[in-house]
Formats: structure tokens, C-alpha cells, sequence
């Protein structure tokens, strides 16, 4: 194979990947199809207990592969093509306009909590600050824009409403916090420090080199993240197979139901979008709109699988505090919410 063919694929082969993950993500929202066939499970607890993770974690690939290759070559190319200065600009945790902007971009992606690490990870090897890449980390499930349409389409318009205000403000407060602890300047220096180093290497490169250095730096982050995205499926698979809804959705009610509904989410995973069905099943049997507003914000922001993959990149210290304080903020906005009287 000649040089020039070899240079032609380098650039080819990450930018065709990285279409390909966007097409999986736009094709379902123009069509109301997927793009390749998903896998649908009966009821999980019929199957045998070793094969419930099993057919849980197919399912979930059938779902997820697209969103998942789109968002790990993405951070890839953010961590190689956006420069340090540029992050640094509009992604430090100094200013506090940057935690707008953060809070501003992220709902443009329509991607489950999952699929955020690598792009969270990408945004903090080109150097962002601590405080703003968490909290787009933290926006984007929770109040993307096609969850919120599906929120206000399939639930009502006044959920979807308090779902976007109580997590664009909440994701910016928790952002905020985070950057004022020593455990989080500890973790922003170090990718700070790396991405200069970073910085200094790749503006050696030619263009083609510099698409091809985004293949390893995906492949790095799938082998840091998917392991514990996987760990996490498996218990949550159990959790859904095993946790009785009826009974759940009669103590979601009153101020126990909020803080019940802020805290389930963490166990309770679902991909992006399938939280409003399953927010609205519980609705159904019972649970209330107060609890359901918990619900939304605190499980796309606060789940085991994320908070797994997450503390790879960031360590269990960052996350936990994170967790701590989306669960706080979910629990807060739904007794804002009870305390208001909207309903549904």
C-alpha cells in the first residue's frame, strides 16, 4: 500500500466512524426507527438468573453501539483538535459564564449518561476545567433536547419545563461546588498538566496523524470505561428484574415519595429517552409529579453504570461527591415542585 493511500485511510477511517455513530443517533429521530435492529427482552425476572445480565446487556448493545462509537471517537476528537488555549477560554472553572456555556451545549447532546463519559473524558484531556466539564457531563442526559420533548409530549409540558430549569441550574451549582474542593483542582491540574504535554505532541503531527491519534485515544478510553459500564449493567439488570414496581410507585407520593424518587434513580438505569416511559409507567401506578420531577433529574445524572465508567477518568472521590449532589439537587426540585402545587 503507497504512502498517499495510507494517509487518505488515516483521515477516512475515524471521521467514517464517527459518522456512522451520528447517523445511529439522528436516523431513529428522523424516521422513528432504528438504524440496525434492536434486541427486546420480555420480562427480565422469567429469565434464568445467570441469563438476566446476559440478555440485559445485549439489549443495551443493540441500543447503545452507535451512540457509544459516536461518543468515544468524538472525545477522541475533541481531545486532539481543541486546543488547550480554546478550553481553557471558554471551559475553565474560573468563570462563571463558562458554566452557562457548558450548561448551553450539552443539551444539544441526545445521549444517555453512558455515552457522556468519553465525551467528558475527551473534554477534560484538552484541558477543561473541572467544574464546567461536570457540569455538561451532568446537563446533557438529564436535559438534552429530545428528552425534554419526550417529557413534555408523553408526560406533560409543565414536567418538561421544571425538568430543564431545576437541571440547567442545578448541573451549573454542582459544577460550581466541585471546582471549589481540593480533590477537584487536584484532578483539573493533572489534566491541565497533561494536556499541554498533549498539546505539544500532536501540533508536531500532519493532519493525517492528528485523525489517527483520535483512534487511540478512543480505544484508550473503551478500555478505561466499557469494563465498569458493563460491571454497572449487570447490577442494575438484577435491580429491574427484581424491583417491585407496584410497590415502589405507592410509597412515590408526598414529600417520602420526592426523596424515594431522587434516590431510585441511582439504581435504576435506563438509556436515554427510556426513562420518560418508564417515569410515566410509574405515573401510571400511582407515583406522583413531584417525585417523578426527582426521578428524571436524579437517575440520568447519578446512575451506577455512569458513575462506574466516570471514575476511571476522575477518580471515586469526584464522583461521589457529584452523585451526593445531583440526588440533593433532585430531591430539592421535586419539594420545590410538591411545594408549588403545579401537578401535571
Amino acid at each position: 500500500m503507497n504512502d498517499n493511500i495510507k494517509r487518505y485511510l488515516k483521515i477516512i477511517i475515524p471521521a467514517l466512524l464517527l459518522l456512522i455513530g451520528l447517523a445511529t443517533i439522528v436516523y431513529p429521530k428522523i424516521t422513528g426507527e432504528p438504524l440496525t435492529p434492536v434486541y427486546k427482552y420480555h420480562e427480565l425476572k422469567e429469565y434464568p438468573l445467570w441469563e438476566i445480565p446476559i440478555v440485559y446487556i445485549f439489549s443495551y448493545a443493540t441500543r447503545a453501539w452507535g451512540p457509544l462509537l459516536f461518543a468515544f471517537m468524538l472525545g477522541g476528537f475533541f481531545s486532539t483538535f481543541i486546543s488547550k488555549e480554546k478550553m481553557m477560554t471558554y471551559f475553565s472553572s474560573k468563570s462563571k459564564r463558562n458554566y452557562f456555556i457548558a450548561a448551553g451545549l450539552a443539551p444539544v447532546f441526545t445521549v444517555c449518561s453512558c455515552a457522556m463519559i468519553p465525551i467528558f473524558a475527551g473534554v477534560m484531556m484538552a484541558g477543561a476545567g473541572i467544574g464546567p466539564a461536570v457540569t455538561f457531563l451532568l446537563t446533557a442526559p438529564a436535559a438534552n433536547i429530545m428528552a425534554i420533548i419526550f417529557t413534555s409530549e408523553i408526560i406533560s409540558w409543565k414536567l418538561a419545563l421544571a425538568r430543564i430549569v431545576f437541571s440547567f441550574i442545578g448541573a451549573i451549582i454542582i459544577g460550581m461546588i466541585l471546582s471549589k474542593t481540593s480533590w477537584g483542582k487536584k484532578i483539573e491540574e493533572k489534566y491541565i498538566g497533561m494536556a499541554g504535554k498533549r498539546q505539544a505532541k500532536i501540533q508536531e503531527m500532519g493532519i493525517e496523524n492528528k485523525f489517527w491519534e483520535t483512534m487511540h485515544v478512543a480505544g484508550d478510553l473503551t478500555r478505561k470505561v466499557v469494563p465498569y459500564l458493563v460491571l454497572g449493567l449487570v447490577f442494575v439488570s438484577f435491580i429491574e428484574a427484581y424491583m417491585p414496581k407496584d410497590i415502589v410507585a405507592k410509597w412515590l407520593t408526598g414529600v417520602h415519595g420526592v426523596i424515594l424518587g431522587g434516590a431510585i434513580g441511582v439504581p435504576t438505569y435506563t438509556p436515554t429517552l427510556v426513562e420518560v416511559f418508564f417515569t410515566k409507567s410509574l405515573i401510571n401506578l400511582g407515583m406522583s409529579a413531584s417525585a417523578a420531577l426527582a426521578f428524571l433529574i436524579g437517575a440520568p445524572m447519578a446512575s451506577i453504570p455512569s458513575m462506574l465508567g466516570v471514575s476511571r477518568v476522575v477518580g471515586w472521590k469526584v464522583v461521589l461527591s457529584y452523585a451526593i449532589l445531583a440526588i440533593i439537587v433532585a430531591i430539592i426540585s421535586g419539594l420545590i415542585y410538591l411545594g408549588l402545587g403545579v401537578g401535571l
